[in-house]
């Protein structure tokens, strides 16, 4: 008997499809503060975040992260919470991997055979609007009707990544009212310390997640401050030329297209790459990765990240609209980036995997002829001229009868100029460069050298005999510094010289560079490049031990070409 659906149940089953993202496209673009009317749901008071439930004028405090990660594991079997770290001031860093089944450790996530992609907010507590996005998005998940995001993967979120910063609170123009520190309980900002890993937050999140998870992606949230730009959120990808560039290309040329389109498609935003234009000319001729203090060099997260031949993106919604409207960039973006990996994650796994023996293969065939070389140095080159959308002004003024900022009214809303013809100065390219050696030799005494390459995962030995090794060895003949991005930089002044039959004690450290993470190991301990263990001033003390300033001295990681026991 063929049963027949009453009206009302028809009714229904439309609005519950229509209820989709992923079945839905907007008619128009939301410029300056606009977001569509009931873009987040409707959800009963126990399931709202906390800037839901103030009309978004608050955000959400350590403690109340918490307590909504609790009402998520009681309401859905699909979430595992981890430590990442316990931080300075002794609060929990929580992490927390969705997974349909429900997995537990990274040995059951390499049995599924589904990739694993890692979400981040709040590294800049200041920038909230990741945060309170990703608390969204895992509400979907585990609790709305997106619970097919984990057919295909598994995702890791850490929604307040800087637990410490996150509740010095201090109040602010705008939306949120008060909001955490850039910084640390230790004044250090977390988004610079990827490669010289002095902060227990980024030793935390190497040892717990990304040495034992190895995600494919590396997502990472922020915002920027009173942009003249149009755009409700900017996106950028590994830009160190020393990363290989099979992970790093198809984040460009296939990831962010598709998401792009996605994004404006669904929810009605126009994004693009994380860039800021010339300030000088008006219409603007040059947007550029540099402007927006995006470099080629590895000190951020995400940035870093690439060199582990694995994929990376920050995001940057603008900094001056109103909560709601960057918490609204942030959720689309994030969502419609999950929706990709759901349908190309092993696709992406794959590239990522074969980057791993790309690395291993070069330098077996490669290092002990000293003929593999990979690059210290990077720069912008353009992609060509592209359009983009832009505000001519963007005032603030105080609001009158308060002692509060705002934007201007009549700069920087309502729709942008499409501004045409203007340099994409965002092509990553190497333009100075060094011999990869078959391995590095550490002299034992550098042991806090070794643990900062341990915590990153790569492997390092010691030498239980002596051995003779041939190769270069790189001699300092003095040392200057730069002022770079608030930090003063050391440079290494000197040249590489050749060295054949070198005699090392046993006791050595020796880091054997057929492994992956090879490009990951050379960027920390090459001296010519600038922001590695060298240019973070770590070995200043060392070198002035050993003479420089007196004399020239020779750089004390060996790079070998060839090694024999004696």
């Amino acid at each position: 008997m063929k049963r027949i659906l009453s009206l009302p149940v028809i009714i229904l089953l439309i609005l519950f499809i229509s209820s989709s993202a992923n079945s839905q496209t907007v008619d128009r673009i939301y410029w300056g503060a606009d977001v569509p009317e009931g873009w987040n749901g409707k959800w009963e008071k126990k399931y709202q975040t906390v800037p839901e439930k103030t009309e978004y004028n608050r955000t959400t405090s350590s403690f109340q992260v918490h307590e909504y990660i609790n009402m998520l594991k009681w309401n859905s079997e699909n979430v595992h919470v981890f430590n990442m770290y316990t931080s300075p001031l002794r609060k929990v860093c929580s992490a927390l991997v969705l997974s349909e089944p429900r997995i537990t450790s990274p040995e059951q996530a390499e049995r599924s055979g589904k990739p694993v992609i890692y979400i981040q907010g709040n590294i800049h507590p200041p920038e909230a609007e990741g945060k309170e996005a990703i608390l969204m998005v895992m509400r979907d998940i585990l609790l709305g009707d997106k619970k097919y995001l984990l057919d295909n993967q598994i995702i890791i979120f850490c929604p307040n990544f800087n637990v410490d910063g996150n509740d010095t609170w201090r109040t602010r123009d705008g939306t949120p009212n008060m909001i955490g520190s850039r910084t640390n309980s230790g004044d250090f900002d977390l988004n610079r310390d990827a490669i010289k890993l002095e902060t227990t937050e980024l030793k935390g999140l190497y040892r717990t997640v990304i040495n034992r998870w190895d995600p494919v992606l590396f997502f990472d949230a922020h915002a920027m401050g009173r942009v003249k730009h149009g755009y409700a959120i900017c996106y950028a990808g590994c830009t160190v030329p020393a990363a290989h560039p099979g992970p790093r290309e198809y984040i460009y040329k296939d990831l962010f297209p598709d998401v792009r389109n996605a994004v404006r498609d669904n929810f009605g935003l126009e994004t693009f790459t994380h860039c800021l234009h010339d300030e000088d000319n008006w219409p603007p001729t040059v947007w550029s990765h540099e402007n927006a203090y995006w470099s080629t060099e590895a000190k951020f997260a995400a940035n870093a990240y690439g060199l582990r031949n694995r994929m990376s993106i920050l995001v940057e919604t603008a900094g001056y609209p109103p909560f709601e409207r960057k918490i609204y960039a942030q959720y689309a973006y994030i969502t419609e980036l999950l929706e990709y990996t759901n349908k190309h994650g092993k696709e992406m796994l794959e590239i990522c995997e074969a980057a791993d023996e790309d690395v291993v293969k070069n330098i077996r065939e490669k290092a002990s002829s000293g003929d593999l070389t990979n690059f210290v140095e990077g720069d912008y080159e353009s992609y060509g001229k592209v359009n983009i959308y832009a505000y001519n002004r963007n005032e603030a003024e105080y609001i009158p009868g308060t002692s509060v900022q705002r934007t201007k009214p009549g700069t920087a809303d309502g729709e942008p100029e499409l501004c045409s013809g203007v340099e994409h100065l965002t092509k990553a390219v190497g333009i100075k460069e060094a011999i990869v050696p078959a391995g590095y030799l550490i002299p034992a005494e550098l042991d806090f050298i070794v643990e900062k390459l341990r915590i990153q995962g790569i492997n390092v030995d010691v030498l239980d005999s002596p051995v003779t090794a041939h190769g270069e060895e790189f001699v300092i003949d003095g040392i200057r510094k730069r002022w770079r991005d608030r930090y003063n930089m050391t440079i290494l002044e000197g040249n590489f010289v050749r060295s054949e039959g070198k005699t090392f004690p046993a006791g050595t450290y020796r880091v054997d560079m057929a492994q992956p993470l090879a490009n990951l190991a050379f960027y920390g301990l090459e001296p010519e490049v600038k922001d590695n263990f060298t240019g973070w001033n770590i070995l200043n003390d060392y070198f002035e031990k050993i003479g420089l300033g007196k004399r020239s001295i020779i750089y004390p990681v060996f790079k070998y070409f060839q090694i024999e026991k004696r």
